[in-house]
């Protein structure tokens, strides 16, 4: 199971940095900022992986100690961790020189909850529940 769940959280986090990639260049493009000095897409992608594997190793755990339980607790925990995330977006310390600070929040804060939608829509197709 542990290798199912590292695969599923290594995909995930493919597809999260991917579609967060996606989302920098559409956002930078329709509101004219650059912002990818400072949330480099390969930064973005690395950190969207190791944040899904770290959610598989703790998915696992989790298993492990609630048995039938863990899928609500999980998504729950995961939850809160991609909100708790979201106020480093307006800690985040700019350069002086970037224009239109204001909007890098806009830019970010949706990226911080890609993984988590990332797993659970791939969830499925790696575990599959029995029919009904």
């Amino acid at each position: 199971m542990l290798k199912k769940l590292l695969l599923l959280g290594a995909v995930s986090g493919l597809l999260a940095g991917i579609v967060s990639v996606v989302f920098q260049r559409v956002y930078s493009t329709s509101l004219g900022v650059d912002f990818s000095s400072v949330a480099k897409p390969v930064g973005i992608v690395i950190s969207s992986t190791i944040g899904c594997l770290l959610a598989a190793l703790g998915y696992a755990a989790l298993h492990r100690w609630l048995k039938g339980k863990t899928e609500i607790v999980f998504n729950f925990i995961f939850v809160i961790l991609s909100f708790a995330t979201v106020l480093g977006a307006f800690a985040a310390k700019l350069p002086p020189e970037m224009s239109s600070p204001e909007v890098f929040p806009g830019l970010v804060i949706p990226m911080h909850f890609f993984p988590a939608l990332a797993w659970l829509t791939l969830k499925p197709i790696f575990f599959r529940q029995p029919a009904a």
